[in-house]
């Protein structure tokens, strides 16, 4: 990875970490929601800082996650947050279309970023540097056009949830220390 620039390699490292425990997540709601609220605003800055080159191919690299896929993700975390998985927004692209706010989903959120995440790790698997280059190019694209405010959103919501507790349920134990995610 010669001409993968620090910054890159850097976001490479944490969408791996991101993808492997969205795909093995912990089976305690408050334990899962502790992690994502720190990874995810990880993610966020490695992806802002990522400086990207010109494309290398005419098409696009191969997708790996399809619909099934994104909706086992959604799913499970779905499952694992019950009722905290909807929440009131008032970002969103349909809010144009409507009096009021709109409902989300973290889970919806987390698998939207989950597959674009996905996509370029796996291409980053094959170790050809120009489909690399290419799938970080749709990568940060995608985060600047789309997944970006889905993972500032979602974290948001995790953050109220954490504070706020989860109803008739014993209070979160939120994890202050940074070095624990």
């Amino acid at each position: 990875m010669k001409q993968f620039a620090k910054g890159s390699i850097e976001f490479l490292t944490v969408a791996v970490e991101f993808c492997k425990f969205i795909e093995h997540p912990l089976s305690d709601k408050t334990d899962f929601l502790n992690k994502l609220s720190k990874l995810l605003p990880l993610i966020y800055l490695k992806a802002a800082m990522v400086e990207t080159k010109n494309a290398i191919y005419d098409e696009a690299p191969e997708k790996f996650v399809d619909e099934n896929d994104y909706e086992a993700v959604r799913g499970d975390i779905q499952n694992l947050l019950g009722d905290k998985d909807q929440y009131l927004t008032a970002i969103h692209p349909d809010i144009a279309l409507s009096d009021s706010v709109i409902a989300a989903s973290i889970s919806e959120d987390i698998a939207d970023v989950y597959q674009s995440l996905k996509d370029f790790t796996e291409v980053a698997k094959t170790g050809n540097e120009d489909l690399m280059n290419d799938a970080l190019i749709i990568c940060i694209d995608d985060f600047r056009a789309f997944w970006g405010t889905r993972l500032l959103s979602a974290e948001l919501a995790i953050h109220q949830v954490l504070v706020n507790g989860f109803d008739n349920e014993e209070e979160p134990e939120i994890n202050t220390n940074p070095l624990l995610i």
